[in-house]
């Protein structure tokens, strides 16, 4: 099921710059990798935020003067470190495959932007340095879907190279209640990526010269 929605995302992004290409409507491509820090609420042990990578691509579409909108497809790292004192070590990870569908609001260098995402769960990982877990993790199982919105902000240096900082938060439950804690679970995390724009333009124009 996990292969299926990401081919069906992968085709309808490669469709779409396709189209976009035959159009005139302005159309962007990149890739972005970045680094973000990670927690879940709703643990009922002490946990630290959890450092993990992010890498993937996007696909942007101006839709206005000042707005643009933007699909994106990445592999992210999420869950929770662990700590070496009071209740013992715990750490989590979580990788998804996340698709983010964002608008921004651009204004001269800088934008903010928003959006919902949904992220299909391709890994996951406890452990603990304690002889048990504090929950049975078989009656916990963790959603095979993550459902977030994304706020951020983002700083443009050149047509080519741009930096955002960008807040995600779970809006559904990723996993069923804990014993012995009052929230449900939930992803949170902050993440900072830089992004390189793609120009296919350009390379087809040397081409063509090339050939001339």
């Amino acid at each position: 099921m996990n292969k299926l929605f990401i081919f069906f995302v992968m085709s309808i992004i490669c469709l779409n710059v396709w189209s976009q290409s035959k159009l005139k409507t302005q159309c962007k491509f990149g890739l972005k990798l970045g680094l973000g820090m990670h927690t879940i609420a709703g643990c009922p042990v002490k946990t630290h935020p959890k450092p993990a990578l992010m890498g993937g691509m996007w696909v942007q579409i101006k839709i206005s003067k000042n707005w643009t909108m933007q699909a994106e497809l990445y592999e992210i790292g999420k869950g929770t470190g662990g700590v070496r004192q009071g209740y013992g070590d715990y750490f989590l990870r979580l990788s998804y495959f996340e698709v983010p569908i964002l608008f921004q609001y651009n204004k001269k260098m800088g934008y903010f932007e928003f959006g919902p995402a949904l992220a299909a769960l391709i890994n996951t990982g406890e452990y603990t340095d304690r002889a048990a877990f504090p929950f049975q993790t078989d009656l916990y199982p963790f959603s095979n879907k993550d459902f977030t919105f994304n706020l951020g902000a983002g700083y443009v240096f050149n047509e080519k190279w741009l930096v955002g900082l960008r807040l995600i938060h779970s809006l559904l439950p990723i996993r069923k209640q804990l014993p012995g804690a009052s929230l449900q679970v939930y992803n949170r995390g902050i993440v900072i990526a830089v992004s390189r724009q793609i120009s296919f333009k350009a390379k087809r124009t040397k081409q063509s010269e090339d050939i001339e």
